[in-house]
């Protein structure tokens, strides 16, 4: 699931598809007013301040048109949008509500291993009906991503963004951020995913490389050139065309959890 500032016109409503399967998450960056802005970026909810509640719960969605069920945080796909200040102490209570542990990771901030939210590394985790408490404080600035680190959730919906505001005025000021989580959706099963790859890495790509293919090579490249070719990628165990293992055969990609249209 990268994540690069990526500047995006509010009144346009496509974006260009083909974006690379996995969740990505694309902040522009500047200060002024980003919670306000965050609001105005396809209605994804925003909590500032210094204390936040959080409640992990499945939810019915129906994104493609077949209702399925997602794993959200406040009821919402992406989460919230949380904005935090450089040098503040912050406390996020997270309520699990499923039926099986889940987990919040920082990605990217800097803090004690206890407040990670790896399970098995950092804490065991989060038990259905508990809630814990993370706190630590804030010891940099930028936009960075949240996300579950139990099983598929993330896969399921359970991310959002993070904006972290400097503790010193922005020397480059802008008019207004926009706050942008490009992700993907599948209704398929996750772990079903998984298992079709573990049997063949190429479940999803059907570009494959053709007949035709080897003798064009063969015109540019000579015989032995277009041998060489593709007997390095089948070292690597690999196929010209593994831009990615997931394709928009099962995924529809999504701008601040909705779909291109």
């Amino acid at each position: 699931m990268s994540k690069r500032p990526v500047a995006f016109s509010r009144s346009r409503r496509r974006f260009v598809q083909g974006i690379a399967a996995g969740g990505a998450l694309c902040l522009l960056p500047g200060w002024k007013g980003s919670a306000q802005a965050a609001e105005q970026s396809r209605n994804v909810p925003v909590l500032s301040g210094t204390e936040f509640d959080l409640v992990i719960a499945t939810h019915d969605v129906n994104i493609t048109g077949k209702k399925r069920q997602a794993v959200m945080i406040n009821g919402s796909l992406p989460g919230p949008t949380l904005v935090w200040k450089e040098g503040a102490t912050v406390t996020i209570r997270v309520t699990n509500r499923l039926n099986e542990p889940t987990s919040i990771h920082w990605h990217g901030i800097i803090l004690p291993y206890q407040m990670d939210g790896v399970p098995g590394i950092s804490f065991p985790g989060i038990a259905p009906g508990e809630t814990f408490t993370y706190q630590f404080k804030v010891q940099q600035s930028g936009s960075y991503w949240y996300h579950s680190h139990s099983g598929m959730q993330e896969q399921l919906g359970m991310y959002g963004a993070l904006v972290i505001e400097p503790a010193e005025p922005d020397r480059n000021q802008a008019e207004r951020d926009y706050n942008i989580v490009l992700s993907d959706w599948t209704d398929e099963n996750p772990m079903t995913i998984l298992a079709k790859l573990k049997k063949q890495g190429d479940y999803y790509n059907f570009n494959q490389p053709t007949v035709g293919d080897f003798f064009r090579d063969v015109g540019t490249q000579g015989f032995s050139g277009a041998l060489a070719k593709r007997r390095m990628w089948n070292q690597m165990r690999m196929s010209p065309a593994d831009f990615s293992d997931v394709t928009a055969q099962t995924y529809t990609y999504l701008y601040n959890g909705h779909t291109p249209s």
